[in-house]
């Protein structure tokens, strides 16, 4: 590109007379992406000059919501909610409550990661990752105080049962955390087979308790 507009530039000046409309035509077309870009500039510093204080108001408010981080632990704190029966196969439903404890509004979107810990098939330290409800979820957002709750629906047994686990923890990820939480919690769940649709899973997260 260097090469041709020095080659231009001397055949403008043999010939100023008769091509200096054409030499003009020429140097724009060399630098259109800046013509194009100084309009774009003049429209922009236009719309801010001519912006309204509700207007300006409004563009602050989005960006300090999108600044809002996930949800990590370490802000959460974890408690038991009200469990209940329910489903044609007498499933139990075990709600888990976090609530934000940190000094900002964060949010969580999604399912939490949830593993069982426990005792189970000979093993002391048996692990069991829940399988996820589908279906569909939103963003929450907790100001600071405030609760959301996810669901754990598993199938209940009884002790000595061969296909039984003895939970003892339950472990938390909530959706985008880098760290986990663990909660004390001790039923007896059976373990699931390989259906296609399996008797313990979990929900994703709302708000509320």
């Amino acid at each position: 590109m260097r090469f041709r507009n020095s080659t231009a530039a001397a055949v403008c000046v043999l010939v100023a007379g008769l091509a200096l409309g054409g030499c003009e035509s020429g140097g724009s077309g060399g630098s259109s992406s800046g013509s194009v870009a100084t309009p774009a500039a003049n429209v922009g510093s236009s719309a801010q000059a001519g912006s309204t204080p509700s207007a300006a108001a409004s563009a602050l408010g989005a960006q300090a919501g999108a600044a809002h981080g996930v949800c990590q632990p370490g802000n959460l704190s974890f408690a038991l909610g009200k469990a209940r029966t329910s489903g044609s196969r007498s499933q139990t439903t075990q709600a888990v409550d976090l609530t934000n404890q940190g000094p900002s509004a964060c949010t969580v979107d999604g399912f939490p990661g949830v593993d069982l810990l426990g005792v189970a098939r000979g093993k002391q330290n048996y692990s069991l990752s829940l399988a996820r409800r589908s279906g569909p979820h939103s963003k929450v957002r907790l100001k600071p105080g405030m609760t959301a709750h996810f669901d754990v629906i598993y199938l209940p047994t009884t002790s000595g049962n061969i296909d039984n686990m003895t939970v003892a923890k339950i472990v938390i990820t909530p959706p985008g955390a880098h760290t986990q939480a663990e909660l004390s919690w001790s039923p007896f769940v059976l373990l699931p087979d390989e259906a296609i649709h399996p008797g313990t899973y979990v929900s994703p997260i709302v708000s509320g308790s």
